[in-house]
C-alpha cells in the first residue's frame, strides 16, 4: 500500500516530509469497492456544484449522475433519476428528466426538452423540441419544434451497422413511431399513432404516413 511507502522509507534512511492538504478528502483511500463509491459521490456533488454555480437547477443531487466533461447550459433543469455520460452537450432553458440517460455523442439544443425514461444516444435534439416519454432516440438527428410522441424508437441497428435517421422541424412524430434507419422526415411532416416508417419510404414535406407499415395517408396542401 502507498501508505507503506512512509516506514519503508524511514527504514532505508530516506527523508520524510508532510504535506498540509488544504481539502483534506483529496486524501481519502480507496482500498475497496464501498470506499470507490464514497468517493465516487462525493466527486459527483462537487461536479453538481460546478453546475448549479453556473446557473443549472438540479433538483436532486441525490439521484442525479453527471459525468465529469459534461457540458450544460444555464437556466437547463435537471429532475431527478438521471444519467448523462461524458461527451454530452445540454444547451441553455433544456429540461432533462426524470427517469433520463443521455448517452455519449447527444446534444440537446436551446429549449429542448427529454424525460420520463426517454434514452438519447449520439443524437441531436433542435431548439425547442420535445421527446418526453418512454422513447429512444438512437443516431438520429432533429431538428427545432419537433415533438416525439411517447413510445417512438428510432430502429438504428440492422444486426450489423447503425444508421441515421434525419427528421425536420416541426415534425410531429405520433405515439409508438418506429422510425427505421436510415430514413429521412422533411419539415411539417406527421406520422400517425403505432406508424413504422420504413427505408422504402419516400416522404415528402407536409405528408401524413399512419399504417404499419405507414404508407401516405395525405399529402401537403
Amino acid at each position: 500500500y502507498l501508505t507503506d511507502m512512509v516506514s519503508l522509507s524511514v527504514g532505508d534512511a530516506h527523508p520524510v516530509v508532510t504535506v498540509t492538504l488544504v481539502d483534506p478528502l483529496e486524501g481519502l483511500g480507496v482500498n475497496d469497492l464501498a470506499q470507490l463509491a464514497g468517493v465516487r459521490q462525493e466527486v459527483q456533488y462537487r461536479i453538481l456544484e460546478r453546475h448549479m454555480a453556473a446557473g443549472v437547477s438540479v433538483i436532486d443531487p441525490a439521484t442525479a449522475y453527471v459525468d465529469y466533461g459534461v457540458l450544460i447550459g444555464e437556466g437547463t433543469v435537471i429532475l431527478p433519476c438521471v444519467m448523462i455520460h461524458r461527451g454530452v452537450q445540454i444547451g441553455e432553458g433544456c429540461e432533462v428528466g426524470p427517469f433520463t440517460q443521455l448517452r455519449p455523442g447527444t446534444e440537446l439544443h436551446d429549449g429542448a426538452q427529454v424525460g420520463n425514461f426517454t434514452e438519447c444516444k449520439n443524437s441531436i435534439l433542435g431548439a425547442g423540441s420535445k421527446a418526453k416519454h418512454l422513447s429512444y432516440l438512437g443516431d438520429a438527428v432533429i431538428g427545432k419544434r419537433t415533438n416525439v410522441g411517447a413510445g417512438t424508437i428510432f430502429a438504428n441497428y440492422d444486426g450489423k451497422k447503425k444508421h441515421k435517421t434525419h427528421v425536420g422541424d416541426h415534425v410531429s412524430i405520433g405515439s409508438g413511431s418506429i422510425i427505421v434507419a436510415p430514413n429521412r422526415l422533411p419539415d411539417h411532416t406527421t406520422t400517425g399513432a403505432g406508424a413504422v416508417i420504413t427505408r422504402s419510404a419516400q416522404i415528402e414535406p407536409g405528408e401524413t404516413w399512419v399504417g404499419m407499415p405507414a404508407k401516405r395517408h395525405r399529402s401537403k396542401s
